[in-house]
């Protein structure tokens, strides 16, 4: 008796806990069926801004129109993200991008640069300003201070590694501010 009751309740409570199941399974197989990784990363093709759309909107309008047009948009943490990750396509608009920004939007695009550098470390150093400006320097991007020291190894070794003779003012200057030298 008591057993027969204990089967009874189970049937109860595993079918609709079954189908449930069921349903989820086939919610997430039909979710990802549609869902293919382009280039740029999944969030960003959701959305019409690329880095070719924003590259292109750059040349026609101009980087102060579209720094305004981002600012309204609030695209920035998108930029922000994708920049960070180490997308080359995204990291060589940030030197049209930086000067037209807010002081505040800068600070955010250096950050992003800095994340980047032991991802990306030819992109990165590509988009540093090759005189060690303020705002684009080695010397401004690479400092180690507020990151964690695996990043500053981690910097340190990928831009070692890079032997680019077109980047060798900036890679100087960036190893320079890794190892906490100071200099001209």
């Amino acid at each position: 008796m008591v057993l027969r009751m204990r089967a009874a309740l189970f049937a109860r409570l595993a079918r609709p806990w079954g189908l449930a199941c069921v349903a989820c399974l086939v919610m997430a197989i039909v979710a990802r069926a549609g869902a293919v990784t382009p280039p740029f990363g999944p969030t960003e093709a959701a959305r019409t801004l690329t880095a070719r759309t924003l590259a292109r909107q750059i040349q026609q309008d101009g980087p102060q129109k579209v720094v305004q047009t981002l600012t309204q948009d609030k695209e920035w943490p998108r930029v922000h993200r994708a920049v960070a990750t180490g997308w080359q396509n995204w990291i060589v608009l940030v030197p049209d991008l930086m000067p037209a920004t807010d002081p505040a939007t800068a600070r955010s695009l250096q950050n992003a640069l800095r994340q980047a550098l032991p991802r990306n470390p030819r992109a990165v150093l590509a988009a540093l300003d090759p005189k060690n400006g303020t705002l684009r320097g080695g010397r401004t991007i690479c400092t180690p201070a507020g990151m964690p020291a695996s990043w500053r190894r981690r910097s340190i070794r990928a831009v070692e590694a890079l032997h680019d003779i077109h980047l060798t003012d900036q890679s100087a200057d960036c190893l320079d501010a890794l190892n906490g030298k100071t200099g001209s």
